[in-house]
């Protein structure tokens, strides 16, 4: 039994390492848990672990300082550092040079290297205690060799070193000992010191009588007399057994790490080179086939686009088990409607499914909060995967996809996923390899159904590195039911609602003057309608340069700033604003940004903004925050203000069609918002509807073009430019998808996904467009 101490405070990072051990076979462990030092130390007082695993970074101690305190502390116990810091490497070179025993960096851990860390560690301090004890009762084999008679006098240890009782008289007893292989060797070496009279150091081998391999660390120095001739050789040999084990453990974890990094090196470039001229192809592809073709050619094309994304689903499964082993997953928290996360998932399998004519259902247990805080890019990979497998092996039936809350404790609900058909079901003695790497079950299902044996593995993975556990069960012709559970926090509901009490009046801040910098036509028509229903005077610029040249050239009460633009973005135009001398220079500047849970709000203070608003704007919150920035000296004056909308919920209703049907019943839009913003006026909805009917085309063109040159920086920009446009037409479906395309395009370690998710996002807002146009023949 190998008792194993961690201290570490991530409980993700916790559940991998127990994971990996058992994964290694080490079933005779005992691990103990600590979340901090201090309970750390505590424990080893209590349990006297065999060895202690050391995070560097806990609640109660911070860095290098973590070790010195636990091994000045405790300095007979073998620690193994543990770190994920970027200068791991100095950090654990660090920490072995002050008496650690080893350091492994989580970005490269493995079940494998835990292991040999781990069983390096036992067996180091199992030797050091040995050799202790060897040293206290003085148990140190010897012989002494007469060089004129060629008798051997040995002690009575070197018997019992060989495992045997017998004593050795000649100098070919000794040699007739060791291992075949090494005798010549030894034999020359010591004949060598006898003639020169000088030391000699040879490690060798024996084998014992039981049959074991031993190695023997052999140290001689021949003593001579007055005329300077060797007359006797006198010799100490040592058990370093244990010595060469180690060094056997540490070359083959340098080899291991070596192959990991080649692997992944190798596994990297590969994907890359293939996935570089593959996703051109793709895209291009489906372009074709939204042109004029005639059967013939549009099979052709079919085929192709077939293979492609054959071959484009295997290259992205073998980089992401590759980024999974090699720690390089990052999850991220965000505040997120499951509702609008599986609407985005229905859209990106609608096609497949229908093709086979399968239902499928999704549902959400009413425990489910309406908001939760998780990483929804994952979630959405994981529930990708398992669906693609029920689409592929279901025949005929249904699909169903489930939420339910099984349990929830101080604003932690742990949710529980399950994926369910009525597929081909799985044999019971092969549930147990269903979730290991390149497994198929079938080798004839895999010529039917192709793939590489992956997709599960990943999902386990990517639950596991969450804290979560993952299941199956399924019964041959019956179907499977895959079942994972997450541990998320609960959200606020940051959906826009009326704001009690708050009504708007425009005589508080008619004749206001408002610099609005804002490159998206479809918030500008929604902006300047509203503001100019309030009395303001408001003036636009397209980007960033324009806004700070407009503010050089005359005067406003307030900016309200977008922060992603071409040319300028917001952020660098607030710095140039604020480095302005006079009044221009402090403006309230309010962002508006898109980014509600992004964090962007640090940021927006920290270069100077004085506040921000999240698209679509809320037109009470707006108000009130345009009151907070109102000049000391501001005097209310004209224009007139348009009849202004009020924000207290009494006169707030869908938006309706001539036959009564209200809109929201449309399957991508929702015109609700623009209806409420707009006080019911049809004019400004139809303006809006005509504005996004007339530039999305050609956002949806831009993202095209960015995916097929790779310039994935300017494929975000114009995802986070689409992202505010489609939220003001309620086309909700597609915002967890514009989030992913987003995410990836900042760091593209992996883009392979967004040429799915751009395909996704172009068909949910041509979709939309009919609706569009058959609520503008209504309105």
């Amino acid at each position: 039994m190998v008792r194993v101490l961690l201290i570490e405070d991530n409980p993700a990072d916790a559940h991998l390492i127990r994971e990996y051990l058992r994964e290694a076979g080490m079933h005779g462990f005992e691990m103990m848990h600590a979340v901090t030092l201090a309970a750390g130390r505590e424990l080893i007082r209590r349990e006297q672990p065999d060895v202690i695993l050391l995070d560097l970074q806990l609640p109660d101690s911070f860095g290098l300082e973590t070790f010195e305190s636990l091994h000045e502390a405790f300095p007979a116990y073998p620690v193994i550092v543990l770190t994920g810091a970027a200068d791991a490497d100095d950090l654990g070179n660090w920490a072995v040079e002050r008496g650690a025993q080893d350091f492994l960096e989580k970005g490269i851990l493995s079940a494998q290297l835990l292991q040999k860390a781990i069983s390096y560690a036992v067996r180091r301090q199992q030797m050091l205690r040995r050799l202790d004890q060897a040293q206290q009762m003085a148990r140190v084999a010897s012989w002494e060799l007469d060089l004129h008679t060629n008798q051997l006098e040995s002690s009575p240890q070197l018997g019992t070193l060989f495992g045997s009782d017998a004593r050795f008289t000649t100098l070919a007893d000794y040699i007739g000992a060791l291992h075949p292989e090494d005798q010549a060797a030894v034999a020359q070496a010591i004949r060598e010191s006898c003639e020169h009279g000088t030391r000699c150091e040879i490690d060798h081998r024996i084998v014992t009588k039981e049959g074991k391999e031993k190695y023997i660390a052999l140290k001689a120095m021949a003593e001579t007399d007055a005329q300077g001739r060797p007359v006797r050789l006198i010799s100490t040999v040592q058990d370093i057994t244990e010595r060469k084990e180690i060094e056997r453990l540490v070359r083959e974890k340098a080899i291991a790490l070596k192959q990991l990094e080649f692997r992944q090196e190798f596994l990297a470039k590969t994907s890359h080179e293939i996935r570089t001229p593959l996703n051109p192809i793709l895209l291009f592809t489906g372009m074709l086939l939204r042109t004029p073709l005639s059967d013939e050619q549009r099979m052709y094309l079919n085929i192709i686009k077939t293979a492609g994304d054959t071959l484009l689903a295997v290259v992205n499964d073998i980089l992401d088990l590759s980024k999974i082993e090699a720690g390089k997953i990052d999850f991220h928290r965000q505040n997120f409607s499951l509702q609008q996360v599986f609407d985005s998932i229905r859209n990106m399998v609608d096609f497949y499914v229908k093709e086979k004519a399968l239902k499928l259902i999704f549902e959400i247990a009413p425990n489910v909060p309406q908001r939760l805080i998780g990483d929804t890019v994952r979630l959405t990979q994981i529930l990708l995967n398992l669906l693609g497998n029920a689409i592929k092996f279901t025949i005929k039936g249904y699909i169903c996809v489930s939420a339910r809350v099984r349990s929830m404790e101080n604003g932690q609900a742990v949710v529980e996923f399950s994926v369910k058909d009525t597929g081909i079901g799985i044999a019971q003695d092969k549930l147990k390899l269903i979730f290991d790497s390149f497994q198929q079950l079938d080798p004839d299902l895999t010529r039917r159904y192709g793939g590489v044996g992956l997709g599960l593995t990943i999902v386990r993975q990517l639950v596991q590195l969450q804290g979560g556990n993952i299941s199956v069960e399924s019964e041959p012709g019956m179907g499977s039911t895959f079942t994972f559970d997450l541990t998320m926090e609960v959200g606020e509901d940051d959906r826009r609602q009326p704001i009690d009490a708050v009504e708007v009046d425009p005589a508080r801040i008619r004749g206001l003057q408002v610099l609005m910098v804002e490159d998206s036509p479809i918030n500008q028509v929604v902006m300047v309608q509203l503001l100019k229903s309030w009395g303001i005077e408001i003036a636009v610029a397209n980007n960033g340069r324009e806004g700070l040249d407009m503010v050089r050239e005359r005067g406003y009460h307030l900016i309200l700033m977008d922060l992603q633009m071409p040319e300028m973005d917001g952020y660098e135009a607030t710095r140039q604003i604020r480095r302005l001398d006079g009044p221009a220079g402090q403006l309230p500047i309010i962002a508006l940004t898109a980014d509600a849970f992004s964090a962007s709000a640090e940021e927006c203070f920290q270069i100077g903004m004085n506040d921000y608003i999240s698209k679509p704007v809320d037109p009470g919150l707006l108000y009130e925050k345009i009151l907070t920035y109102l000049p000391a000296d501001f005097v209310p004056g004209s224009p007139e203000p348009a009849p202004a909308p009020v924000l207290n919920g009494q006169n707030s209703h869908p938006v309706s069609l001539e036959n009564g049907a209200p809109m929201s019943q449309f399957r991508y839009i929702n015109l609700d918002y623009l209806h409420e913003i707009s006080n019911g006026d049809t004019g400004i909805i139809r303006k809006t509807i005509d504005k996004f009917l007339e530039t999305t085309p050609e956002m949806l063109d831009t993202l095209d073009r960015h995916l097929a040159s790779a310039s994935y920086s300017d494929l975000g920009k114009a995802a986070h430019k689409l992202k505010s446009s489609v939220a003001f037409l309620g086309i909700e479906s597609i915002r967890e998808t514009i989030i992913r395309i987003e995410s990836i395009s900042k760091t593209p370690d992996d883009p392979a996904p967004l040429a799915g998710l751009v395909a996704t996002v172009r068909s949910t807002v041509e979709q939309a467009y009919g609706e569009l146009r058959a609520a503008l023949r209504t309105l």
